[in-house]
């Protein structure tokens, strides 16, 4: 057993680990929609290859997040976590060594790869290991992101003029060395006990097989096609409002600050409060409201726009890591919920930025593919109140 001392500073470092990892969950995915018009024109590729880019990374998420847990049980969290660091950093330098397409498809597909890992495990992990903290941590997990998030929205166009964009995406590569080596600390000083891995449990709920977890599972598909669509796209819808590419830019950072609040709502209230229904309703309400306003609004109206985006989007997506561990009643049934959530999730994410893209090669306007995002929203309202159901998984199926 660690000592009161070791256990304070352990649990601390522990945190300082868990921020630095969420860091890199988005940096990778977001610093590419600013520069694509820089990518289209030093690789002459279509919108549609641009979509495929920004499909690759739910693509690699959908195949690999259900081996999360597996990899979690055989290994240990924090190997696997290490592991999945190192390959996030191989994957930055990979695709921003060359101007190669075919380096740019491969190592975006790589970082999806290993982003997947920490988007399962960490909810898992805050369920472990700090039990009596979920919602802090859910809510610094996804403060940070939003915040690194706006950086890297915010810096992506100045690095690409002042270098290139294959410098602007590589940078990033440096932030996954910051994590790779607390991770490595981490892993030295054993903080976690191996014996409180995720363990299968024998006649445990199938979550395959719940109709609840395939709620969720839609519910996180859908926010996942508004969130990748919107971060990869909607610099290109303003700059066909007629606004600049820095000015642009300067709205998808933006978006990641007005996420803060979405964040800070629901790491607030949403674990405590009586009415989860009504707030997960609530935040698709805003966000529906938002994509609608970027697809009919002016260009002096973007700025409420891109604020509700930011505020709803955040806030369903932090609710959907809350209902990974608060509809569930073991760590084993929390990391195999949150892998199928995100395997199906973003298989369906998968089809936003894909389709996206083919629509604007076909009908050279950004307008239709955003009344698609809109409709998808109208579906995501209704999933919103059966995915916050106050039920666990297992009392659900027990009707």
């Amino acid at each position: 057993m660690l000592s009161s001392a070791r256990s304070r500073i352990s649990t601390g470092f522990l945190l300082f680990a868990i921020i630095a990892l969420a860091a890199n969950l988005r940096t990778p995915i977001v610093a590419v929609g600013p520069v694509v018009g820089f990518i289209r024109e030093d690789l002459g590729v279509s919108g549609s290859f641009i979509g495929l880019v920004a499909a690759l990374p739910m693509l690699a998420f959908a195949l690999f997040s259900p081996l999360a847990a597996r990899l979690a049980r055989r290994f240990g969290m924090e190997n696997v976590l290490v592991g999945s660091i190192v390959l996030l950093v191989a994957g930055m330098i990979l695709r921003s060594v060359l101007p190669s397409a075919v380096l740019l498809l491969a190592g975006t597909m790589v970082i999806g790869a290993a982003i997947a890992m920490g988007n399962v495990l960490l909810p898992a992990l805050a369920k472990r290991s700090l039990p009596t903290r979920v919602g802090l941590v859910v809510g610094a997990v996804s403060a940070t992101m939003s915040v690194s998030s706006m950086v890297a929205a915010a810096v992506a166009v100045p690095l690409a003029q002042w270098q290139n964009w294959r410098w602007s995406l590589g940078i990033w590569a440096l932030l996954g060395l910051v994590a790779l080596a607390a991770w490595l600390r981490i892993r030295a000083q054993g903080v976690v006990s191996a014996a409180d891995e995720p363990q299968a449990v024998a006649g445990g709920l199938n979550v395959w097989r719940s109709r609840a977890a395939w709620c969720i599972s839609l519910f996180m598909g859908i926010q996942s096609v508004m969130f990748y669509s919107i971060v990869n796209f909607l610099p290109s819808v303003l700059v066909e409002k007629g606004m600049t590419p820095l000015a642009a830019g300067g709205y998808s950072s933006l978006l990641q600050a007005a996420s803060l609040a979405g964040v800070l709502a629901v790491s607030a209230r949403f674990g405590r409060s009586t009415h989860k229904q009504r707030f997960c309703l609530l935040a698709s309400l805003l966000l529906l409201a938002g994509v609608a306003g970027v697809w009919l609004g002016t260009p002096g109206q973007m700025w409420l726009w891109v604020s509700l985006i930011g505020i709803g989007g955040s806030g369903v997506f932090s609710i959907v890591l809350m209902l990974f561990v608060l509809r569930t009643q073991s760590i084993n049934e929390s990391a195999s919920l949150s892998g199928m959530a995100q395997s199906v999730g973003y298989l369906i994410a998968v089809l936003g930025p894909l389709g996206m893209g083919v629509l604007y090669d076909h009908l050279d306007s950004w307008s239709d593919a955003m009344a698609v995002l809109v409709a998808l929203m109208l579906v995501e309202c209704v999933l919103a109140w059966f995915a916050a159901s106050p039920k666990t998984l297992a009392q659900s199926k027990a009707g």
